[in-house]
């Protein structure tokens, strides 16, 4: 992808006089990179102090030639010099963007709702908002219909109240797009993520709203997924239709560092479960996944971490799955798990993992893609190898393909227990396995 070029002029909201021209290289999601042709220091721009007055700067605003208003967030100083000319030069790299509104923080309650796309969104639930017609009595008689032009709250389901103040409806949306003098139409229609605030928000509780749903969608396509473009809407920043009726334009917010959308082909038949499956239990299952409890983040952070290997394989990939398990164990099994210990035998001696897995394969025996068999004592000894660092003490411990295979049996379990979590029961976990032709559950 071709970085986007924004000349223009910019400035520190401390100083609104003092503009220094440059260029804004904006590659999205990867580097938003601002090069000046002199410094903010206007005191010591030209001189060698220059190189030891520059600091990382919060906010950059600027105005592009076109208009469009920029800001920047978080900014580092990487390179500031001079050379045999009487004026430096500074490049500011930037975390995050908002292009179309200056802002004074990422903080800014100024937006009441936010549009996400998602390429993986219009595939978990179709969109359905345009229609291929042949005309019987004409072989070249193709028209298309867009039902999906309607009135906004037409085109929205299952419109969620997720947290305090936020609500989130999965929105279908058609476009047309005449080309020159409309000799080459062409339509599209895609599934996006629609949030809404009760009062203004800022781009920051935005944003965390919309990670979170894409995090969901992780779990549902059983992929890494990452939206494609956040669009902010505020009630400063529009233009006029008619005399009572406004068009509120989209401010573009996006980071540097939250996943990115994957490049994959998207295969539908992979996913763990889709929109319709869940229909009638998706606004508990997302509300719960929305919860604000502390307890589950490490957990889902894990999950989320073992959903796809990166790189080559290798005992880290482990690492990450059986502590989430654990932790599961821990923060959400520990009667059931202390009510297992307390039947042992008397002197019986057994880790507090093996434990753990012993009751947490037992939730999952009517589960079929969960193998009972699996060694609980090479798993333990496993862990504490490459975990503790530990000496070899035991010959239980595997590696290699071996321990892949174990890896894999592991992430399945993983799933079951974010699945119960989400309020799903066995035999519901059972059918989306039984579903699903991810090759997780293909051996």
């Amino acid at each position: 992808m071709q970085a986007i070029e924004y000349k223009g002029k910019w400035w520190l909201p401390s100083n609104k006089e003092y503009k220094v021209a440059g260029i804004l290289y904006y590659l999205p999601g990867e580097e938003f990179r601002l090069e000046l042709i002199g410094t903010f220091d206007s005191e010591n721009d030209g001189s060698i102090a220059v190189i030891f007055s520059t600091q990382r700067e919060q906010v950059i605003h600027g105005q592009a030639s076109d208009g469009t208003n920029i800001t920047l967030f978080d900014c580092g100083c990487h390179i500031t010099h001079c050379g045999k000319a009487d004026f430096s030069t500074a490049v500011y790299k930037a975390r995050k963007i908002a292009i179309g509104m200056h802002l004074n923080s990422i903080n800014d309650n100024r937006f009441f709702k936010a549009s996400v796309k998602i390429p993986e969104l219009s595939y978990w639930l179709y969109p359905a908002s345009v229609d291929l017609c042949l005309d019987a009595d004409d072989d070249h008689g193709v028209f298309v219909k867009m039902p999906g032009l309607q009135k906004e709250e037409d085109r929205e389901v299952a419109k969620t109240k997720v947290k305090k103040g936020f609500s989130i409806c999965l929105c279908r949306n058609a476009s047309f797009q005449g080309g020159e003098f409309s000799f080459t139409p062409t339509f599209e229609q895609y599934t996006s993520l629609k949030i809404e605030s009760d009062s203004l928000s800022s781009a920051y509780e935005y944003y965390v709203t919309a990670v979170r749903y894409e995090r969901f969608l992780s779990l549902a396509t059983l992929r890494e997924v990452g939206f494609s473009e956040l669009q902010l809407f505020s009630k400063e920043y529009y233009f006029k239709i008619s005399k009572d009726k406004v068009n509120y334009k989209p401010v573009y917010f996006d980071t540097v560092f939250h996943q990115k959308t994957s490049l994959k082909k998207i295969e539908k038949h992979t996913f763990l479960f889709d929109y319709k499956q869940i229909a009638g239990n998706y606004p508990k299952i997302i509300r719960q996944w929305y919860a604000n409890d502390k307890k589950f983040d490490a957990i889902r952070g894990h999950f989320l971490e073992s959903i796809e290997y990166h790189g080559p394989f290798s005992y880290i990939n482990f690492l990450v799955v059986i502590q989430a398990i654990e932790g599961f164990g821990n923060r959400y099994l520990k009667k059931e798990v202390d009510a297992y210990r307390k039947k042992l035998p008397e002197g019986h001696k057994s880790k507090k993992l093996h434990d753990i897995l012993v009751t947490i394969f037992s939730m999952y025996k009517d589960v079929k893609a969960i193998n009972q068999q699996t060694d609980f004592a090479a798993i333990v000894e496993t862990r504490n190898y490459h975990s503790h660092l530990l000496p070899q003490r035991s010959k239980k411990w595997v590696d290699g393909d071996d321990l892949y295979k174990l890896t894999d049996e592991l992430r399945k379990v993983l799933i079951c227990c974010v699945l119960t979590y989400l309020g799903f029961s066995n035999g519901e976990i059972n059918s989306l396995i039984e579903g699903s032709m991810n090759g997780l559950f293909r051996d």
